[in-house]
């Protein structure tokens, strides 16, 4: 038992160690990048225990091929990722819903969308009802209120609906668009398919999210103070 201890905590062990505990951290990663870096370095430190402290040329192959696969792998996210395109509007999207969402991941979730022309009167929530669809505004203004009394309004790279879709309630207000709007319109059914498949784009949109309802809670503070 002394010698397992003493070997466990011996100066060379410490790449060893450094291997797992990055192998292990890279699986609590939920940006596929960065999963993929941490393995990476995880496979470098793996080939270096293996080859300089245990000798053991099996292993070092082993983790050899660990390491190329993760570099394969990180160098074709990488290169699909700069021939990735958007246009502005998609580009502003990005910026107020995905940020630090690499291109490529960010290209598929807008595709999973469609960008729609919005009559102005078109109702896009209803209150105490099902939430169908999450709604970026990209373009325009949409009034909300709540039991029929009007408490604040949405425009320009605001979401509608966001908090029914995510939580599964129904919604708490009913919005209108007041003008017509341009729009990115995300089906419920869809959009939760591919955030259960994507952990990291529902991260990156819940962030998006909260930043979004603090602003627009922001204005809504500023209409009731203009209304005193």
């Amino acid at each position: 038992m002394e010698s397992i201890i003493e070997s466990a905590i011996a100066p060379q062990a410490i790449t060893g160690h450094l291997s797992y505990g990055l192998l292990v951290l890279s699986m609590l990663m939920n940006s596929i990048m960065w999963l993929r870096i941490i393995a990476l370095v995880s496979g470098v430190a793996g080939m270096s225990y293996s080859g300089f402290v245990l000798h053991d040329p099996i292993g070092t192959g082993w983790e050899g091929l660990f390491v190329l696969a993760n570099l394969s792998q990180l160098l074709l996210l990488l290169w699909r990722s700069r021939t990735v395109k958007f246009s502005d509007e998609e580009y502003l999207f990005c910026q107020n819903a995905l940020v630090l969402v690499p291109p490529l991941l960010a290209r598929q979730f807008i595709d999973i969308g469609s960008w729609k022309t919005i009559p102005a009167g078109t109702v896009l929530t209803q209150q105490d009802e099902p939430v169908e669809r999450l709604t970026y505004v990209a373009e325009g203004h949409v009034d909300v209120s709540v039991n029929q009394k009007p408490v604040a309004n949405c425009g320009n790279g605001d979401f509608i609906g966001e908090l029914g879709i995510l939580s599964g309630s129904t919604a708490t207000a009913t919005t209108v668009a007041t003008t017509d709007l341009r729009a990115l319109v995300f089906d419920r059914d869809i959009l939760l398919k591919h955030l259960a498949r994507k952990p990291d784009i529902k991260l990156a949109l819940q962030a998006g999210f909260k930043s979004n309802l603090r602003h627009k809670l922001s204005k809504a503070n500023e209409r009731t103070l203009a209304g005193l």
